[in-house]
């Protein structure tokens, strides 16, 4: 009698399990990792990616936000994704040169004109061979790199007019050979500080200034702290998502197909957001004190080109590298 229940007891799973719907799985859960603030843009369309992802894929992807650096500096969350400890990462282009020398040029100042110039670099044979070499030669891959913003700016504690006023001034800077080896040649005295600790860096006056994207300054709050801005438009690199190479084979085609589209599509939402938003961020600022310099920066340029000339010849940056994407400008 028992062995006939038992058998019975199969029997009835056996027709639950072959009824249940195929292809029922838990969702799967990514993480993706950004220095910026919670209600900085770039927070907020990682936020929309994953809302989007969602949607489309019927709940079966789920992608967690992790903001202000919560999994590491942006060197760590770049070597997480290479060792597939870390599914995503949303980081500005120059930071790649950690990977290939040819994004330093991402990272020069007055090196790219404009976010059109960006783009037609950007249908380059040149760009196109980045993007492909990286899932096997360094385990990650682009997924999206339209995350177009405002061009960098100076915010600093005094006013800055021209280099000259620059000289010995501490300024916050990433830890990238070509943001310290350029800021120092401006003049400046470059402090490696993390995105994350900026505003509390010049709050202190640990620090004098930063530079940074005029799109994130409001956003951050930076001007709070440094209330004088010198439009220096000098550096334009867009904002993009990285996905591990190892977290890319783990999802289905359509997984694949629906993530990309979702970082895409969540690129055009930042970049109509950062251009809605900007005015109005302005007229705040100037109400609360903050100083617009405009400057003249072919001053600024000139001594750039001084740097860029020590990259070729150290073999930092490739040669004629500047010079095609500076044939692009119209």
């Amino acid at each position: 009698m028992r062995d006939f229940a038992r058998r019975g007891f199969l029997g009835a799973s056996a027709l639950v399990l072959a009824a249940a719907p195929r292809g029922v799985s838990a969702a799967t859960t990514l993480r993706v990792g950004v220095g910026t603030a919670p209600l900085s843009a770039e927070t907020r369309a990682l936020q929309e990616m994953a809302r989007l992802a969602a949607e489309r894929s019927g709940g079966d992807l789920k992608i967690d936000v992790f903001d202000s650096d919560k999994l590491g500096g942006s060197v760590a969350q770049l070597e997480n994704l290479q060792l597939g400890t870390q599914d995503m990462l949303s980081n500005v282009a120059d930071w790649y040169q950690h990977l290939d020398k040819g994004w330093n040029a991402m990272a020069i100042p007055f090196v790219f004109g404009g976010v059109e110039h960006v783009k037609r670099f950007q249908e380059t044979a040149t760009y196109r061979s980045w993007l492909a070499e990286m899932p096997g030669k360094h385990g990650v891959r682009m997924l999206a790199d339209n995350w177009y913003r405002l061009p960098r700016v100076l915010l600093t504690t005094r006013p800055v007019r021209t280099p000259e006023d620059l000289k010995d001034m501490r300024l916050r800077m990433p830890d990238l050979d070509t943001y310290l080896r350029t800021w120092g040649a401006l003049g400046a005295k470059p402090t490696v500080i993390a995105f994350s600790e900026a505003f509390l860096a010049m709050k202190t006056g640990t620090v004098q200034g930063m530079e940074a994207p005029l799109s994130g300054v409001y956003p951050q709050k930076f001007y709070q702290a440094a209330p004088f801005i010198t439009l220096t438009m000098h550096q334009i690199a867009p904002y993009t998502v990285l996905i591990s190479e190892r977290s890319w084979r783990k999802l289905n085609a359509r997984q694949q197909e629906t993530l990309t589209r979702a970082a895409r599509d969540a690129g055009d939402w930042y970049y109509k957001l950062i251009l809605d938003s900007f005015e109005d961020q302005k007229a705040k600022m100037i109400a609360e004190g903050v100083q617009f310099i405009e400057t003249d920066t072919k001053p600024w340029a000139a001594k750039v080109e001084e740097v860029i000339r020590a990259f070729e010849t150290e073999g930092k940056l490739p040669r004629g590298l500047v010079a095609e994407i500076r044939a692009l400008a119209r």
